[in-house]
Order: C-alpha cells, then structure tokens, then sequence
C-alpha cells in the first residue's frame, strides 16, 4: 500500500511537472501559425500577433497575447477592424472538470473596434468564410439538437459561472457610415464585470466618453441564474451624464431583457442640449426645449412599452399622464393623455413676423368736417407685404413619423397673448393628418368648442380651424388675437376657414371659408358714429354724446375668398341711429375698406367709410354717397330742405362743402 501511494505521488508530480513544463516546450510560433490560419478560413480577415505570446497549464488555462490586430473589410477607411494592445484570458482548470467555468481573468488592453458601412451598404462586421472553392464547409447543427438540453449529468452542462478580473481598459469604439459620412466615436471606455457564482448577484460599471462628456452607466441583477434561465430577477440600471441622468429599477425577464417592469426617473437638464449631445439636428423654434423631468411605471414586452403613473415636468409646464407605444408595425402608434395645470406654447413658437403696433386706444375726433376734400389713406405698399404675417417656413412632414391618439386637458392654455380657460382636447393623428378637437373651452367669460386640423401628409401645409362660440367678452379677445379693442360686446361667434402654404403669410393669403356674429349690448369704442353722421348733415348733436358708438345689438355674417373677407349684412340695432354695412377686410394686408350707412331719424343715409390699418383706422363720411341718397328720395330731400338752423339746407350745405 505504501508503495502504491509512493506511485500515486510520483504520477501526480510528474503530471503538474509536466503541465507546468509543457508551455515551455509548445512551439508557440507554430501554433500561431494555425490560429491566423483557423481566422483567415473562418473569417476571410488576417489575423495579426505582433507581440509576445505567454501560455500556461497551472494554476490556470491562461494565455496573453499582445500587439493583436484584425484586418478590415475590402474598402473600409481604416486598415483594421480590431486592434488590440493586451489580450489576457485566465480559466481555472479544476472547475472545468465537474461543469463550472471560472473565469480567473479576462482583460482587454486598448481595444480599439471600427465598424463601418460601405458605400454599397456591406457592414464590415459580416464576415465571409475563405473556405476555398470544391471545400466542404462544416454543417450547422440542427436547430432542434442545438437546442436540446443535455441529459442530467452531461458533460456540456454548465453548473456555475465565476467572473474574477474581468475588465475592459482605455478602449474605444467608432461607427462610420461612408453612405451619408455619418460617424461616432466613443472613447475613454473603462469596464469591470463582477460575479461570484450565478445564484449570487452581478454587477457591471462602466463609462466612455462621447461628444465630449463622460457617461457612466451601471448595471445590477440580483438573480443572474435565474434571468439565465428565463426567470424574472431584480435589475437596476443607470446612465449617468452632463445632459442626463436615467435610472430604472425593477424586474426583468430573460438573458436578454425581453421584458422590463418598475420605476424610472429621467431628468435632462436641456432638450436641445441632449439632441446636440446625440448629434439629432434641432432647430427648433422659441426658447423653449429646456429642463425635462419624468417620472412613473414602465413596463416593456418586445415592441410595446406603456407607462403609467407618469409626473412631467418639461420647462414650466407640470403634468401628469399615461402613454403606450407600439412599434410592432412599420409605423409606430403613440395613444395616452397628459393633464396638463397650464400649458404655455410661446416658448415653442417662432417669432412674429412683424413688430405689431400698439393696440388702437386713443379715442379719435369725431367733428363735422372742415372740407369735403379728405382724401382716403394711401394705397398699402409693398412694405405692408413684409409686416404683420411670418415668412418662417412651416413644414409639417414630422406628422408622417408616427400616428397617435392622444386626450389632453389642461386648466388653462396661453397662446401668443390668447388666454383660455379650462379646455379638454382630443389629438388624432393619422398618415400626415393631425385633428385636434376642443370638446371643452372657457375662453374670456364665455365658452367653445372647435376644430384645429394640421394637414402635412401633401406637398404643402393645409391648416384648418372651425370654432362656435358663446357668451364671447369681445375687447379681451380681439385685443389679444389681432391688437384691436375698439369692440366691446359679449355675444356669439363661428367660423370655419382653411388656408395652405408653406409659411404662416402664405396660408393667410390663400384663407377659404364663412363665420357669422351676433353681438348684443355693446359699443366701439373711441369714435361715435352717430355723432360723425349727424355732424356730416349739419344736424349737431354730436359732441356731447362721448368717444363711443353704443349699440342694442349687432349681427352679421361672412366669406373669405384667397384672404379676403367679404360682409354684406352687417346690421347694428340703435335707438338713435341704426346702421347697416357692407365691405370688405384684406386680411394679408391687414387693410380695412368697409362702409357703414347709419339712418337719421328716417331722413337721409349719410354712409360712414371706415379706412386703412386694422390697428390705425381712419372715419370719414361719404359726401358722395350722401348726396346720391338725396337726389335718390328728393321727397326726403324737399323735407330736410325745408328745415331751419343746422338741420335745413344751409347745415347741409355746409356739412357737403365745408367751411
């Protein structure tokens, strides 16, 4: 027995002599040889050892390659696809023996990796066999025996993994893209890897630099074995960076994260920062796109992704909400609804076209006039073309991207200076074709419902709107929508109008559609139509009675033809002097040509022209038209006539000839 455990050990120490000796003897020249061969026939690329190679047996399978290099695809930029300065694998070898891998060391010096596209489209990272031609290639094993699992106890059943030093070290990746010179450098990457058997819990860290900031991202899961298997483990990840910070802690299902479950947190200092740290072109207009936060419940299965729960802060605007998307089809889908406290858009919209004058608020003169020679404001000239509308393209081609079904609500909206109230909206976008429909609006004391359509699915923007409106405050709301307050009413208002074109000017030139108003209990204010009219005939009266125009009430309805606003029935209710109009709003030149033909006390019509700027206009009777509606009723004529004082023939003649 002795004797035989003498041999045993002498056996034994000749085996580790022999393993510890054997790597000094292997020609590992020759050995290199084959493996550049086994790449070449494997890969058609030319495997490089410059430096040194190291090869041991025991304590460990250990090699270390340095100087290692891959060469890259025919007409790729760069020589090699892989560059190497250490290549350092150690794996004990007793573990090996009952199933388990421990790796002791896995360590990538300097990597350097380039991927790249050709400008035919080839990646380079698809390789081709140079298996020579009449070769017989090896046969893939069949799916279902790949896929079977060994038999209990077999020998290629892993029982356990180990992970000791396993780091990657100063490499750096890039993407070049020779079809539309697009290119991505990812540098100063730094990794470690951490796992002490599968049942215990896995940790990665890392970081790289990308367009000049540093990320670091990290990655734990509590039950690597069971993720392994297709189970469900915990999994926290994070990415941490300058232009954002993102965590997400819940469970996942399967090695490859097919399905995710838990919270997040997202917070990006600056939207347009991140997209220019993404490199995404974003020229967006405004000065809005800042700080975003969100926060809420994710849950992912493959294409679907729906999250619940969510805050939202995104520059002032705070929201909550639900989204899902699903990206299944070749166009994804967007649905969900935000409830917004108030939503501000003039951080997001680009400028006005021109600098708009101030609001029309001095009160104008209203006296007979001193001659009948008061000519009508100049005809606009081409600088008025360049003033009030933008000439920003509008292009609506984003709408394409996606379609979406999407319920808002928001306690109140700001839009350039229009303020409305509580309001509920309905988003349906289709193909290109946006309709938002406005269920519910408080808007300056009254309330509404309408239309807004964005149409971007043809050659040029079409841009729609359709609104019916009641209990209207009239001032505020013309005041803010178009500088114009001389009308104060509350009433009821509709319109349906449509333009196209590829600039807000261009849409307000081709404008189509009709609206009516009925007004009640209201006045113009700063000028007394009234008052002007009587003082025209010389019938006085007129300048005790205030800067003002009052009425019991005033209706109407328009057409708008290529930007130009026609009205024909316009008809204002008056105790004193009743009135009817008729003309026409150049709505590209914000140009006012209109007449208004008040009734003195049954007599005579002394037709009123309103003329120029909508924010600067101009009164004036027509003489003219006066005097066509004597000569046209001469019995009213002869009674006028036979009037003394300021209403007879000597107060017309002066109020037709002046002083």
């Amino acid at each position: 027995m002795k004797k035989l455990l003498i041999g045993f050990a002498v056996v034994l120490v000749l085996i580790v002599a022999a393993a510890l000796a054997v790597p000094f003897f292997i020609p590992l020249d020759t050995y290199k040889g084959k493996i550049v061969a086994l790449v070449k026939d494997q890969t058609g690329r030319d495997l490089k050892i410059s430096g040194p190679i190291r090869f041991s047996l025991l304590p460990s399978i250990a090699l270390e390659a340095n100087d290692v290099s891959l060469s890259n695809a025919p007409g790729s930029s760069v020589p090699n696809m892989i560059q190497l300065k250490t290549l350092a694998i150690a794996v004990k070898l007793f573990p090996l023996l009952h199933g388990g891998v421990e790796v002791e060391r896995f360590k990538l010096v300097q990597p350097a990796i380039t991927l790249e596209v050709d400008k035919e489209g080839h990646p380079n990272w698809v390789f081709k066999s140079a298996t020579p031609a009449g070769a017989t290639a090896a046969s893939p094993a069949a799916p279902a025996a790949a896929s079977a699992p060994a038999a209990a106890g077999g020998s290629n059943r892993i029982s356990d993994v180990s992970l000791g030093e396993v780091s990657i070290v100063d490499g750096q990746a890039s993407y070049l893209d020779q079809r539309n010179g697009q290119k991505q450098l990812l540098g100063d990457i730094n990794m470690t890897l951490s796992l002490t058997s599968l049942s215990d819990p896995f940790k990665a860290k890392g970081s790289a630099t990308w367009h000049g900031e540093k990320a670091t991202l990290t990655l734990d899961i509590d039950r690597p074995g069971t993720l392994q298997n297709g189970g469900v483990s915990p999994v926290a990840i994070t990415l941490a960076a300058a232009p954002i910070n993102f965590a997400f802690k819940g469970n996942a299902t399967g090695a490859a994260l097919e399905k995710l479950s838990g919270g997040i947190d997202l917070s990006i200092p600056s939207v347009r920062g991140i997209a220019k740290w993404v490199g995404v072109p974003f020229d967006a207009p405004g000065t809005g796109f800042g700080p975003l936060t969100i926060s809420g419940k994710l849950d992912m299965a493959g294409p679907k992704i729906a999250f619940n729960q969510a805050v939202i802060g995104f520059d002032a605007i705070k929201a909550t909400g639900a989204f899902s998307i699903d990206s299944s089809k070749a166009k994804s889908t967007y649905t969900g609804r935000l409830d917004v406290d108030k939503l501000d858009v003039n951080p997001y919209l680009p400028p006005e076209g021109g600098k708009a004058a101030a609001p029309a608020t001095a009160p104008v003169a209203i006296t007979a006039p001193e001659a009948p020679t008061s000519a009508p404001p100049p005809a606009a000239t081409s600088s008025a073309k360049v003033s009030g509308w933008s000439d920003a393209p509008i292009d609506l081609s984003a709408l394409k991207i996606a379609n979406a079904e999407f319920n808002l609500t928001a306690n109140s909206i700001q839009y350039r200076k229009i303020e409305i109230g509580r309001s509920a909206l309905a988003l349906h976008l289709q193909d290109g074709k946006l309709e938002a429909d406005l269920t519910e609006m408080a808007l300056y004391q009254g309330k509404g419902s309408g239309k807004v359509v964005a149409d971007g699915s043809g050659a040029a923007p079409v841009i729609g709107s359709a609104f019916n409106l009641s209990g209207v405050a009239m001032q505020p709301l013309l005041r803010d929508a178009a500088a114009f307050e001389r009308l104060v009413a509350t009433g009821n208002l509709s319109f349906d109008v449509t333009g196209h074109g590829r600039s807000q000017r261009d849409i307000v030139a081709s404008l189509n559609g009709k609206g009516n108003l009925n007004l009640a209990n209201g006045k113009i204010d700063g000028v007394n139509l009234m008052a002007f009219a009587k003082n025209a005939v010389g019938l006085g009266g007129g300048k005790g009675s205030g800067d003002q125009t009052d009425f019991g009430a005033l209706t109407g309805s328009y057409t708008i033809a290529n930007g130009i606003l026609h009205n024909d029935d316009l008809k204002l209710t008056s105790a004193e002097v009743p009135m009817v109009g008729a003309g026409t709003v150049d709505l590209p030149l914000r140009q006012v040509n209109y007449k208004l033909t008040p009734s003195l006390a049954g007599l005579v019509a002394v037709p009123v022209d309103i003329t120029g700027s909508w924010d600067n206009l101009s009164y004036h009777p027509d003489l003219a038209g006066m005097a066509q509606s004597l000569f046209q009723n001469p019995d009213k004529a002869v009674d006028v006539l036979k009037q003394g004082g300021a209403g007879g023939a000597k107060g017309i003649l002066k109020g037709l000839l002046g002083r």
